[in-house]
Formats: structure tokens, sequence, C-alpha cells
């Protein structure tokens, strides 16, 4: 039985597709035994103890680790990698894999790395010399690491679900079948400012015949909808503080309003959802407006600097996108993915595990 250990947490945009890929390879290969890595206490290992062994290190928010704090997790990794033995590590970057993969070069462990942006983040660039090999979600992303083994797989989300029909995600979601649908998201964390407009936004949407799904955050839920009318909800705006079947959701949609997380982003372009992008302006070298603006050159959405959002703003922006040019859009994100990314990258680690027999 091959042991594999996957590395992830921080945000979304690495936890889901991990676990993504996490679950197809369980699915397809029984031989392989599947361990998750991350911060302890966190929001990681809340979802994946449900389904995979998970071991967490204590590390603290990356905002608030100090350089000592990065060597106890070196010797909770040095422990973890002993006790399991992987043959294999699968990284998605973040901070909390960096003890890991020190103790994996120093006892040479395998691993490959996923990054999802179209500028990989600093975990990526600096391990990936010695990494046996580098999955990215975009083209753009080769020329910015230096592996010779450089995979363009895409990213790892749940395609069967984005192929679903329309009409049935509008009712499994209790939307109307026969209404155009919004969907709203600031991200896993939520985003305040997208919130704020929003408030100001809803009535006129709602009132233009739009439903509207927004995904607040668990973190400004409860403020959020203390003073929200009952009309709004009647007339078709559903709150919620996290979309849990976010691939339904992105199916069902006719347009977004959102982030521009990387896994978001191949979300909506395998679904063919156009967007109004309005990317976190405090990402780490700014790779969100990066994502975006491939998006915005492709034909496939827009970018509102979140500096420049306002309610009029953002509603003439929505007001130029008449169904006509939705319907293009729709085709052209298509057009930018490809699809099948987990089963090019488990045919990768497999061809490599059974050549390392």
């Amino acid at each position: 039985m091959k042991r594999l250990i996957f590395i992830t947490g921080g945000t979304g945009g690495h936890l889901f597709p991990a676990l993504c890929l996490a679950e197809f390879i369980a699915e397809k290969d029984r031989n392989m035994k599947i361990y998750f890595v991350g911060r302890k206490n966190s929001v990681e290992e809340k979802i994946i103890s449900e389904k995979f062994p998970f071991f967490g290190i204590s590390l603290k928010r990356a905002s608030e680790v100090k350089p000592w704090d990065y060597i106890k997790a070196y010797l909770e990794g040095r422990r973890i990698l002993k006790k399991l033995k992987p043959h294999l590590l699968i990284v998605f970057g973040s901070y909390i894999s960096i003890p890991i993969l020190i103790e994996a070069i120093i006892k040479r462990y395998p691993f490959f790395l996923h990054e999802q942006n179209v500028i990989p983040g600093r975990v990526v660039r600096i391990f990936a010399p010695f990494a046996r090999g580098v999955a990215i979600s975009f083209l753009e992303t080769k020329r910015y690491i230096k592996n010779r083994n450089i995979f363009h797989t895409g990213n790892f989300v749940r395609e069967e679900l984005l192929t679903k029909e329309k009409e049935k995600c509008k009712k499994e979601l209790g939307f109307e079948e026969n209404k155009k649908l919004l969907i709203v998201t600031g991200g896993s964390q939520g985003a305040r400012r997208i919130n704020e407009i929003m408030k100001g936004l809803i009535p006129k949407l709602l009132s233009m015949g739009w439903q509207i799904l927004h995904q607040i955050g668990f973190n400004n839920y409860d403020d959020f909808v203390k003073d929200i009318p009952e009309e709004w909800k009647d007339k078709g705006y559903k709150p919620v503080p996290f979309i849990n079947n976010m691939e339904v959701a992105i199916k069902a949609g006719d347009f977004a309003i959102s982030r521009a997380g990387a896994t978001t982003i191949y979300q909506f372009l395998l679904a063919g959802l156009p967007a109004i992008y309005i990317p976190y302006p405090y990402a780490k070298d700014n790779h969100q407006e990066v994502n975006a603006k491939l998006i915005v050159e492709n034909e496939c959405g827009e970018i509102i600097k979140e500096e420049n959002i306002t309610i009029e703003t953002l509603l003439k922006k929505i007001l130029e996108w008449d169904e006509k040019r939705i319907s293009n859009a729709r085709e052209r994100c298509k057009s930018m993915v490809i699809y099948g990314a987990r089963e090019r990258f488990f045919e990768i680690i497999y061809r490599y595990l059974e050549g390392r027999n």
C-alpha cells in the first residue's frame, strides 16, 4: 500500500482542490492510503478530519507566525514524517507546508507541488527546484517556475457537478428556475467591503428581476443579516454564511460578483460563469488581480478594484452585461480550461510511484 501525505491549509483555495483530489485518488485506487497535514485547531482540520486522517502542526495564522514558531513546527513535522514514512507528498503551497518540505528535502522524501494561481506563491517558487514535478492550473504560470517537470493539469474541482443542468441546480438551491441568478461570494472567509456594497445594491437588483445567492462569511454573517428585511428574502435574496455545495451554486448562476481566488475562478470557467471580479487588495504578490486580468484578457469577466467600488459603479458594470455578452463570455470561459485535471494528475503520480518500485 502506497502512503500519500497531502499538505494544505490557509484558505479554501488551497484546501478544496487538495480535498477534491484526495477523494478522487481514494476512490480510484484503494491501495493508496491518504493522510493530511495542516494547522492544528483550524478550519481545514475540522473539514478534513471527517474524511481522512489528519495530523496537525502548531502554527498560528500567517500574520502571527514568529521565526521560532517554525522550529517547533519543524520538529512536529519531522515526527509526522518519521511515523508515516510516506511514499510521496503532494503539496498545495501555503506557509504551513514549509517545515514539512524542509524535512522532506533533508530526508529525501519525494514531493509534487500544485499551484492554483497564475503567479505562483512563494512556497512553490522556493521549493519547485527540489520537487519531482509541479502541476499548474494555467499555462501562463510555467515561466515563473524552475523545474524541468511542469505539468499543465488544470485545477482540481468537482467537474461532474459543474455539468449538471442549470435549471435543476436552481431548483435544488430553492430558487425559481426561470429567473436569472446572481452569485455573490467574497471567498471562503467572506469580504466585508463587498457585503457593504451589496446591502445597498440588493433592492435594486431584486427590482430588476434578479435572484441572489450571497455568501457572507461566518465572521460577518450575524451582524449582516440582523437587519435584512424579510421582503428581500421573499423576492429571491438568500444570504448564507458559507455555500456548502459551491459547484451546484456556480452551475445554477447566470452571473457572479466575486473575489478572484484561483479555485473560484477555475470553477467559474468550467461552468461557463462570467463574473465581475473584485480582487482581494492585500493578497501576496497581488496574485488575485493577476488571476482576474487573465480572465479579462479573454473577455470572460471584468475587474473592479476594491478602492473604486461603489453601489453606482458596480450597478453600472452589471447593467453592461446584457444577455448577448453573457452568452458570448460563457463560451469563452469554457475554452480557457482543460478538463480532467484530477485524472491527469493521478496518472502522473501513478506512473511516478510505479517507476519507484
